[in-house]
């Protein structure tokens, strides 16, 4: 074999070896609402996340994209800074609840459609951003070839951006192209939750499992697995009268509307109370049972179980929603689990207070 030859094939190996020990992402959302529980973009740990997904901006049936909340604009610049500042990348989320209408007149019209690519470049140019991420929610299967459509559009324009795609499993695999998704960096993949006030009997909100089957679906639709991103809840939800997984409940309890951020469930729910948690091996999630309601959620054993299905399995890495609902302790905090098994060379400890 020539020198040539050699070296070509020792090339090979090198960026091989390179790709696989690529660090996975650790993706923090920061809706824009969180403003208006007094959590601010200096309040984000940006040690504990590789990068951030604004949610976000709204598109119009003409094609051109604006704050869905202009009030937080100067929240979304300080966001920009402070992460750039912390080698933190920002992505936009373009889309979400309500725009399914406005994608689908940019997708159909010939002249909306470069004028949202246009916007879309112009936004990223403008903040220094590291790319969008594309939320068209309630896909059906008549949309599909608009869904295509639009996606190529921005994969085509895309440059040295990146290009993040939301999916929902729950609408059906049949909705989504596998080659569609495959032009994305990477899918961030969206479970709904899975026990709601209309459940007759308490179940897990979002176990490993849950994740598990959602990954398996799209991989064996043909998605890469390299790119897909599962988004785990930093939210608990609590049922008046559950005694366990199986059992009848009264509705939803305690919380806003039964839904708790996971630092107040530890920080409040829990302490000082009668609660008994456990961890239910069936569905790789936790329970919290007391003598008024149970309390499904995904704590630091679920976590870590998610974590390490995303480095066995080789995903591009895991999201949380949202940053502004982990515990800020080191020692409690989802993300800081997260990340000692997807970042374990990073330094999770609290920095030391000045005196």
């Amino acid at each position: 074999m020539s020198f040539r030859k050699v070296f070509i094939a020792i090339c090979f190996v090198l960026i091989a070896m390179t790709q696989a020990a690529s660090p996975a992402k650790v993706i923090g959302f920061y809706p824009y609402w969180v403003q208006y529980s007094q959590f601010y973009p200096k309040d984000v740990q940006y040690n504990l996340v590789t990068d951030i997904h604004y949610v976000g901006v709204t598109p119009s049936a003409e094609g051109t994209l604006d704050f869905t909340d202009a009030s937080d604009t100067p929240n979304f610049e300080d966001l920009v800074k402070l992460a750039s500042n912390n080698n933190v990348r920002v992505m936009l989320v373009v889309g979400g609840f309500e725009a399914e209408e406005a994608f689908k007149a940019v997708a159909s019209s010939e002249v909306a459609l470069p004028a949202f690519v246009a916007a879309v470049q112009q936004w990223i140019a403008k903040y220094n951003l590291a790319g969008i991420e594309l939320d068209w929610q309630n896909l059906t299967s008549e949309e599909k070839e608009l869904y295509s459509k639009l996606v190529n559009a921005l994969a085509q324009a895309k440059g040295s951006s990146a290009l993040s795609l939301t999916v929902y499993p729950s609408v059906g695999e049949e909705v989504y192209d596998s080659a569609t998704l495959n032009q994305a960096d990477y899918v961030t993949v969206f479970m709904k939750d899975q026990m709601t006030a209309d459940s007759p009997e308490l179940k897990a909100n979002l176990g490993a499992v849950d994740v598990s089957n959602s990954i398996k679906s799209l991989t064996d639709a043909g998605v890469d697995a390299s790119r897909l991103v599962p988004i785990v809840p930093l939210y608990a939800k609590t049922f008046i009268g559950a005694t366990g997984f199986g059992s009848a409940h009264q509705g939803v309890g305690s919380g806003n509307e039964g839904f708790v951020p996971y630092h107040d469930l530890m920080d409040n729910v829990f302490n000082g109370s009668d609660y008994t948690v456990t961890f239910d091996e069936s569905s790789k999630s936790e329970l919290a049972v007391s003598s008024t309601q149970a309390v499904v959620f995904v704590g630091i054993p679920t976590m870590k179980a998610i974590a390490s299905q995303v480095k066995e399995a080789g995903l591009a890495g895991l999201a949380v929603y949202d940053l502004s609902q982990d515990h800020r302790e080191p020692i409690v905090s989802l993300l800081v689990t997260a990340g000692l098994v997807l970042r374990p060379d990073v330094n999770y400890k609290p920095a030391k207070k000045k005196k």
